[in-house]
């Protein structure tokens, strides 16, 4: 078993983070579902609304030596640990640190922090995976928008920020 506390993975139930993170907590598990700002076409109108990074997926930090971890599974909002035999399955160490350091005043996390106007930046997945492109225009939301070289000509592409790496 791990000693001291990590961060875990639970599923949740569709819609249920919020719902899931306060039963958790109430139960005394430190819990991080990251949030981030985006814009969402409803009814004609263009509007901003907060959305799960992961949605149906929230971390919580468990000490398997001394925490009742199998109760994560019973309570109301999640659906389950995700395991990795008959222990939860740690999250990579720095994972959870690195989000929660980007997280803004307002709670959301900026999807745009490591990039910069005019950087080279490499699309990580999607249909223009590994392709090398120049960042042009980013917005709050993490939109992104990259000038890629296809087919002998330049071509403007907006993206989400979170998909895009610096390139080396």
């Amino acid at each position: 078993m791990a000693a001291g506390p990590r961060w875990y993975v639970a599923r949740t139930q569709p819609h249920a983070e919020s719902r899931a993170a306060a039963n958790l907590e109430r139960q005394g598990f430190l819990t991080f579902c990251p949030r981030f700002r985006k814009s969402r076409r409803h009814a004609r109108r263009l509007e901003s609304v907060v959305v799960p990074l992961f949605p149906n997926y929230l971390f919580v930090q468990l000490d398997l030596s001394c925490d009742r971890w199998r109760a994560v599974n019973g309570t109301r909002g999640v659906a389950r640990m995700i395991m990795q035999g008959d222990l939860p399955q740690p999250v990579a160490p720095g994972v959870v640190e690195s989000l929660q350091q980007r997280m803004r005043v307002d709670g959301t996390i900026d999807m745009t922090a490591r990039l910069e106007i005019g950087q080279s930046v490499r699309v990580a997945q999607g249909p223009f995976v590994d392709l090398v492109g120049r960042l042009a225009q980013l917005d709050s939301a993490g939109r992104v928008r990259v000038l890629l070289s296809l087919l002998g000509r330049t071509v403007a592409v907006t993206l989400n920020g979170a998909i895009l790496l610096p390139a080396e």
